[in-house]
């Protein structure tokens, strides 16, 4: 990406309006805009922040001049803007007028360069560009609404959370091999460095899982199963998936993590079934971690299979403090084959040893997912760049497991680690880079 020229296009949205507007971004886009205007409202020698009226050299047509030197502009660049009557024939007469008095300072902007320039200069971040690249592509208000939940950053948030655990093992296994010859420093067991890696691992594929079907079908509706804790719903989890996948016991706050599988439901209807910890009052670091991706996995459902086993019943958005009107809800009564006082509004009763109700509920299931409009729609439309980034982590560890010399297991271990850095918000390489801001509009 060439930055050493300065680049223009109109930015604002095709057609015919009062107002369009001319962007130009880059370290000369100050003199190239004042070389346009006319002789008695030349630009100030050294760039400023603020707005000003003036004339175009040609055609002398008022317009307004906001001007925002970098690095505290939207691209991190010297960044100007012309505002103009919003005739699509002088907008464009606008842009040629700029290029031509740039004599090759300036060229057009390619799709999404305004966007990437601000990623490159360090004002964005690629889950920022991923937000506007949702934003544009957006059709419906489900999408535009999957365009603004993306401001809660999840995605990076969790790349955030593996590469600080990543970096502790990787900084264990450059300990053993800097310092053999020391007896008080130990390298990390090659058993407990198979058990973390293993572990990262299987978060890294859920992630992948969610964002881009890994064969599931984009677009599917999120079932999320919610409740107090021990209320039954990694046993209903299993039950409903026909396997033991997750870790089903008496004892509070055995899941610790939102779990999620692809479910192929009555009618061929595909979901995706999100098992996360109870609800309940967090007061330990780890479990306010817990009950937080708890409450992202509710924002993101599509549905939430509300699971009361007769002990608990409360309001869930109460209970949540989550607003729950975009998405269904399915009370359903757990453990019905025991005789369990109190009182529950479920509309199914079921039980995960017996499997009554199961039909019942995976039929309920079925239907309302096949009347829902997922949000991950519109998630699925640009989420490839962070997938990729994701896909070569995973990669990365699972090269790092089958090496055997410390060397080759820190080197594997530090892509892995970059390629998370780089879904929190740092700088991707340049090809990722340019796939995603292909996909933009220009002047975006």
């Amino acid at each position: 990406m060439d930055a050493e020229r300065t680049i223009v296009a109109v930015a604002s949205p095709p057609g015919a309006s009062a107002r369009g507007i001319v962007r130009t971004s880059g370290p000369w886009a100050w003199t190239h805009v004042g070389s346009i205007l006319a002789d008695g409202d030349a630009m100030p020698a050294r760039p400023s922040r603020g707005v000003r009226v003036a004339r175009l050299a040609s055609p002398p047509i008022p317009v307004m001049i906001v001007s925002m030197p970098g690095p505290s502009s939207a691209t991190g660049e010297d960044c100007v803007e012309i505002h103009a009557p919003g005739n699509p024939l002088l907008l464009a007469r606008i842009v040629d007028a700029v290029i031509a008095a740039s004599q090759g300072g300036a060229r057009r902007a390619h799709p999404g360069e305004f966007s990437a320039r601000a990623v490159l200069s360090g004002a964005a971040t690629l889950a920022d560009a991923d937000r506007v690249a949702h934003a544009i592509a957006a059709e419906t208000d489900a999408q535009l609404e999957a365009a603004r939940a993306l401001e809660h950053e999840a995605p990076a948030r969790a790349a955030a959370e593996d590469a600080e655990t990543l970096a502790g093992t990787l900084a264990l296994v450059e300990a053993g091999i800097d310092f053999t010859d020391q007896e008080d420093v130990m390298a990390i067991a090659r058993t407990e460095l198979e058990r973390r890696i293993e572990a990262l691992r299987g978060r890294i594929r859920g992630r992948l899982a969610s964002e881009h079907g890994s064969g599931r079908a984009a677009g599917a509706a999120r079932i999320v199963l919610a409740g107090a804790p021990n209320a039954g719903k990694s046993s209903l989890f299993n039950a409903l998936l026909g396997r033991m996948r997750a870790v089903a016991s008496p004892q509070r706050g055995t899941t610790r993590d939102a779990i999620e599988e692809a479910i192929v439901l009555p009618g061929g209807t595909q979901a995706v079934l999100v098992d996360v910890p109870g609800i309940e009052e967090a007061t330990e670091t780890l479990d306010i971690r817990m009950q937080a991706r708890t409450a992202d996995a509710l924002r993101r459902a599509d549905m939430v299979v509300w699971c009361d086993d007769g002990r608990e019943g409360c309001d869930p958005t109460r209970a949540t403090g989550a607003d729950l009107r975009d998405a269904g809800i399915i009370h359903v009564r757990t453990k019905c084959d025991r005789d369990t006082p109190g009182a529950s509004i479920a509309t199914i009763a079921t039980s995960a040893r017996t499997g009554a109700g199961l039909d019942a509920l995976r039929s309920a299931l079925a239907d309302a997912a096949s009347r829902a409009t997922p949000k991950s729609s519109a998630a699925a439309q640009l989420g490839s760049a962070r997938a990729e980034l994701l896909a070569e982590a995973e990669r990365a560890l699972a090269d790092a497991a089958g090496e055997t010399a410390p060397e080759l297991v820190a080197a594997n271990l530090r892509i892995a680690l970059d390629r998370l850095g780089e879904v929190a918000g740092a700088i991707p390489p340049d090809d990722v880079l340019g796939r995603l801001f292909a996909r933009f509009c220009i002047g975006k």
